[in-house]
């Protein structure tokens, strides 16, 4: 699996942020009343990002032994245990908390600024919550990729090492 794309991740953050302000442009031009985020949305993303890093901990720890192990050989027995198949799931977890993130950070991001901007709202129940669900929104993102980031098996363990060993022999 490829690592994830951090370039086209900050383009899917920078569209979204372009669709929230112009949403609430076009919201605001019409007459209706402005959606704005509530603190809810914040508590929820940052709870998305706190079972994330608890599934990504042990993931890591394993990794991190292993790469000990291979360093300084040792026949004590591991300390950290993990599956392949939760290994496996906590990487696609993380992808596609990157993506949400970037995604939901994006468009309330662009709800803050189009709120800071025009001066619409009220800076403590409007622009703050929203400003703040676009911090978590971005939290999410990034700790998706360093969790996925977390998961990648080295080199000479992962897809690396067939290709490596049908171009030696």
């Amino acid at each position: 699996m490829k690592p994830l794309n951090v370039p086209v991740l900050l383009l899917i953050f920078v569209l979204g942020a372009g669709l929230g302000a112009q949403m609430l442009d076009t919201l605001a031009a019409r007459g209706h009343s402005l959606p704005i985020a509530g603190w809810l949305t914040t508590l929820v993303l940052l709870g998305l990002s706190a079972v994330l890093l608890v599934y990504g901990l042990p993931m890591r720890r394993y990794l991190l032994e292993s790469e000990e192990r291979r360093h300084h050989p040792t026949l004590a027995p591991r300390r950290h245990q993990i599956d392949l198949l939760t290994a496996y799931r906590t990487v696609l977890l993380a992808r596609a908390c990157a993506y949400t993130g970037a995604v939901v950070g994006g468009i309330f991001t662009g709800q803050a600024l189009y709120l800071v901007i025009t001066g619409t709202g009220d800076p403590l129940l409007g622009i703050l919550p929203t400003a703040a669900a676009a911090v978590a929104g971005i939290v999410l993102g990034v700790l998706g990729v360093l969790v996925e980031r977390w998961g990648q098996l080295p080199p000479e363990d992962g897809e690396g090492a067939a290709r490596g060993a049908e171009a030696g022999s």
